[in-house]
């Protein structure tokens, strides 16, 4: 079986995979984090496209990352949180946005104490319908087993489900046969 993020990453890909209109394509990494899915994307996008990252987290290691791959150009990080998206990158986001990738909770061998919070994310959520293109998708991890977690799966599934299925196909992703706590992953496409 997959993990959460290979799943995500499979169903993200089917969206680069016609070729577009003449508009470079552009992605948004909403967690850059260690910075996986902001390579990823930066490689999805192409030679021509851009992806704009955010995390309230320094980024000095996934800019190396970028730079060891040449895929600098074709990324813009903001050290600011997700609930910010929109007001930075609103100007550059005329074609809409082709996938949009979160990964909620802490980092990986990080400050434990910087988490995403059911209210930024809810935040970015909403923006980031506005900024995704008819046909896009966007991809949510979502982690409940550190504290504040379960309340904001909980507020994304919500969230999720709430949406009008007219305008919005959702997937919901979790296994059954494992913990509580473990990995959920919603996708959802614009259509």
């Amino acid at each position: 079986m997959l993990k959460i993020t290979q799943l995500a990453h499979l169903l993200v890909r089917t969206c680069f995979a016609e070729p577009s209109s003449d508009s470079p394509l552009f992605a948004i990494d909403a967690t850059v984090g260690n910075g996986y899915d902001t390579l990823f994307l930066a490689e999805c996008v192409g030679e021509n496209g851009m992806v704009f990252g955010f995390d309230i987290q320094d980024m000095t290691a996934v800019r190396s990352q970028l730079a060891k791959r040449g895929l600098a150009k074709r990324v813009t990080l903001f050290q600011t949180g997700h609930e910010t998206m929109l007001s930075h990158i609103a100007d550059s986001a005329d074609a809409g946005a082709s996938a949009i990738i979160f990964n909620l909770g802490y980092l990986p061998n990080g400050d434990k104490s910087l988490v995403t919070t059911r209210q930024t994310t809810l935040a970015a959520l909403s923006q980031s319908l506005m900024l995704l293109k008819r046909g896009g998708i966007l991809s949510v991890a979502c982690y409940s087993g550190h504290p504040g977690g379960e309340e904001e799966t909980n507020a994304v599934l919500a969230w999720a489900k709430a949406l009008p299925h007219e305008e919005y196909s959702v997937l919901h992703h979790h296994l059954l046969n494992r913990q509580r706590t473990s990995p959920e992953l919603v996708v959802v496409q614009k259509i």
